[in-house]
C-alpha cells in the first residue's frame, strides 16, 4: 500500500504544476521567491514551477527537492538572513532560468550563529517538455573554503 500512497502522492502534486509556463511568468514567480520569500534560505519556494524530481545543488552538495526544503529551512536563522536578487539579472528563456544573487547567511548553530556574506549565479534548468524546473544550481563567487574562513560569529 506504501508503494500505491507514494504514486497517487506523486501523481497529485503533478496536477498542481504549472505546465506550459510562459517565460514572463516563470520570471514573475522566481523574482517574487528571491525577493518576498527568500526561498535561498527560507525554502519558500512556489512548488508549481518545480519538477518532483528536481535536484538542488550549491557548492558543497547536490539534494533532492524535499530533503533540500528541510535542509535549508533548519540551516539557516531566517529572520538573520538575506537574499537580493541583483537587479536587471534575470534572464528567462525556455531552456533556463539564471540570475545573480548576494545574500546574507546566517546558520542555526545555537550561541555562535556564524555568518558570512556570500554572491554568485544560480542557473536553472527547465524541461523542454514541461516548462517546469528540473534543475537549480548555485555557483558562487568565492570558494568554500574562503566562505568558511570569513565567517563572522554572534548575528546581527
Amino acid at each position: 500500500s506504501s508503494i500505491f500512497s507514494a504514486a497517487a502522492a506523486a501523481a497529485a502534486a503533478m496536477t498542481d504544476k504549472k505546465i506550459g509556463i510562459s517565460n514572463e511568468e516563470l520570471a514573475q514567480i522566481i523574482t517574487s521567491d528571491v525577493r518576498d520569500n527568500q526561498f535561498m534560505v527560507r525554502a519558500d519556494l512556489t512548488r508549481s514551477v518545480y519538477d518532483e524530481s528536481a535536484t538542488f545543488t550549491d557548492e558543497i552538495d547536490t539534494y533532492q527537492l524535499d530533503p533540500w526544503i528541510r535542509g535549508t529551512k533548519r540551516l539557516f536563522v531566517a529572520d538573520k538572513s538575506m537574499v537580493e536578487l541583483v537587479p536587471d539579472t534575470l534572464k528567462v528563456t525556455d531552456q533556463e532560468a539564471t540570475f545573480l544573487f548576494s545574500e546574507i547567511l546566517t546558520f542555526n548553530i545555537p550561541f555562535l550563529l556564524p555568518r558570512c556574506n556570500l554572491s554568485g549565479r544560480v542557473i536553472m534548468t527547465r524541461d523542454p517538455r514541461t516548462g517546469l524546473i528540473t534543475s537549480y544550481r548555485e555557483k558562487w563567487d568565492q570558494d568554500v573554503s574562503t566562505v568558511l574562513l570569513n565567517l563572522k560569529y554572534g548575528a546581527k
